[in-house]
This record gives structure tokens, sequence and C-alpha cells, in this order.
């Protein structure tokens, strides 16, 4: 019987930690910032094209970005196009851009964020704050 518990709590520890591990990581030691905004450019009424400067933190392989309009209990994930080539990062500051955006200047600003998620190792996505 406590064999049993001992491996219940474990098995329960470890699906808590894989499930809030990589967004604790994230705030605590964050991989990518967005530093700035250096220009928005309106591609038509729906989409605009940013460019401006970031840091990467730590040196993890790059998942994805994904940006958000709303706030953290009620969003939509927005379209996101990179359009600049493709690029190995080392870490340090960055340029970027452009990239495409599915969203108005005045929601860029106002109602948007970003996270990026990285691997930096097996047990979890580490997702971090990028924008917002």
């Amino acid at each position: 019987m406590v064999k049993i518990l001992v491996i219940s709590l474990f098995l329960s520890v470890a699906v808590f930690l894989r499930s809030v591990g990589g967004h604790v990581e994230g705030y605590l030691f964050p991989v990518a910032t967005l530093d700035r905004i250096e220009r928005i450019e309106k591609v038509n009424a729906i989409s605009v094209r940013i460019w401006g400067q970031a840091a990467r933190l730590r040196q993890c392989q790059f998942t994805r970005l994904e940006w958000r309009l709303g706030d953290e209990h009620a969003y939509s994930v927005v379209d996101l196009a990179f359009e600049e080539s493709s690029k190995v990062r080392a870490a340090g500051d960055f340029s970027f851009g452009p990239w495409r955006l599915h969203l108005t200047g005045k929601q860029l600003q106002k109602r948007s964020y970003a996270y990026v998620y990285h691997r930096c190792h097996r047990l979890w996505l580490t997702r971090t704050r990028f924008y917002g």
C-alpha cells in the first residue's frame, strides 16, 4: 500500500512539473526578450510588418513564437510570418524583421503580447514572455 502511494505521489509531482515547469523556468530564467520595436509598417487594413531589436539570453533551441491578441484569460493566437531569411542566432543582441503580423498597429501596441518557446532540455518547453 505504501509503495502504491509513493509511486502515485511521484507520478503526480512529475505530471505537475511537466505542465508548469516550462512556465516557471521561463519566468525565472528567460531565454529571449524583445528590447524594442523600431519600425511598424502598415501592410493593409488588418496587417503590419515589424522590425526591432531583441536579446537572446540563453543558448536554447528555438521552437516557436506565439503572438496573441487579448489578455491571459481570453486571447486569440495571431498569424505570424517571418519574412526575413532563416538564421541561427547566437546569444546576445540581435535585429529582427520584417515579421508580418495579422494585427492593426493599434492592436499590436495596445492589446497584444507574445511568448517564445525554446527547448533547453528534455523535460519541457521553456516559455518566455517575449513582448507585452
